[in-house]
């Protein structure tokens, strides 16, 4: 497999390396020729047909770039690729359409390597209203056609590019967080644990522009988000690279998808995000409370902080405070936007604009 073996707790492959060889087979003369222009613009000192060596994920995704923008889509199927950290003969070869994947009319490696993306930032609010940090969240640049974020990592994750694109989305938010809030701001960053095979060097760019932009290890929260499978031996050792540099952890919508109650136990987090769904309606729902009853009694044995997430209602907003909910986010406090929202709490108005 181009993308070494599959991960045994999910059907995606795992994701590309940051560096080694990238090989192409073709029948077609075209096709090659092709090929061969494309390898020699990004690397023209290479002296191997159809293969060149990457030494970083941005040397590979501009020669992903050119071929896929480059090469008829019929032609593609012709093709066979293979990635491996050395000119391995014995590895196997994989159709090209496997590496190519498309959202919003462009292809994905272009997206990432063209940083066709930017960051907004959602509250985070304390009881009084007043916010105390950010969530940094994925959009795309007005001015491009619209996308999900959900559609561009899933289709990232399906073709082994998600690594990438997680850590040009964690450098994005950085930059943004450093040009508009003060030393002191709570930054809330999603990553993907999945995407860091080796958490040490991975990582490390990402507390190099930490350092560049002036900014403090402790003022970063990493989200892992509930898409990801959390039973992987490895999530302990992810969280103690980041707790090692000063950077705290949280856990995503907390019972939703893998975030569950046993998850909480076992990791530890410094912050729980309970999931909307708990908070929608909580104030009149007695099996909602009794759950955040019982999140709030396991997140407190471990001095972790709670933060109810969704909050659109006053109502659920009132409730929680009075239980002893410390962090609230939701359309209430404000929705992302491309510069921080003002502290406290919207008005009516405000909130029918927002939820229209």
């Amino acid at each position: 497999m181009p993308f070494e073996e599959r991960s045994r707790f999910e059907h995606y492959p795992l994701p590309i390396r940051d560096n080694g060889y990238v090989a192409f087979a073709a029948d077609n003369p075209g096709a090659r020729a092709l090929l061969r222009d494309a390898i020699y613009e990004v690397s023209p000192s290479e002296q191997m047909p159809l293969s060149m060596r990457y030494d970083d994920e941005q040397q590979l995704l501009r020669l992903l770039s050119k071929v896929q923008s480059r090469l008829p889509a019929d032609q593609t199927e012709g093709i066979q690729f293979r990635i491996t950290d050395e000119r391995d003969q014995e590895a196997d070869w994989s159709p090209l359409p496997a590496i190519f994947g498309e959202v919003g009319g462009r292809g994905v490696a272009d997206t990432i390597l063209h940083r066709l993306f930017t960051s907004y930032m959602q509250p985070i609010v304390q009881k009084g209203g007043e916010a105390i940090g950010y969530e940094f969240l994925l959009r795309p640049l007005p001015e491009l056609a619209p996308f999900r974020p959900a559609t561009l990592f899933e289709a990232a994750r399906r073709i082994g590019q998600h690594a990438f694109l997680d850590r040009a989305a964690r450098k994005s938010a950085i930059r943004m967080g450093a040009s508009h809030l003060p030393n002191g701001t709570k930054r809330f960053i999603n990553f993907l644990p999945s995407s860091l095979r080796q958490p040490d060097a991975c990582l490390q760019c990402t507390f190099e522009l930490m350092r560049e932009t002036g900014t403090e290890a402790e003022d970063y929260v990493f989200e892992v988000m509930e898409t990801e499978r959390l039973d992987n031996p490895s999530m302990e050792h992810v969280f103690d690279v980041a707790r090692s540099r000063g950077v705290r952890l949280a856990l995503d919508d907390v019972g939703a998808g893998f975030a569950t109650l046993d998850t909480v136990d076992r990791l530890q987090p410094d912050y729980v995000k309970m999931d909307r769904k708990w908070v929608s309606g909580c104030d009149t729902d007695d099996t909602k409370q009794r759950y955040i009853d019982r999140l709030l009694n396991r997140v407190s044995k471990f001095r972790g902080t709670l933060l109810a997430e969704g909050v659109e209602r006053e109502e659920e907003w009132s409730y929680l405070r009075r239980i002893g909910i410390p962090l609230f986010q939701g359309y209430l406090f404000g929705r992302a936007s491309p510069v921080p929202a003002g502290n406290g709490l919207m008005g009516t108005s405000d909130l029918a604009g927002v939820m229209r």
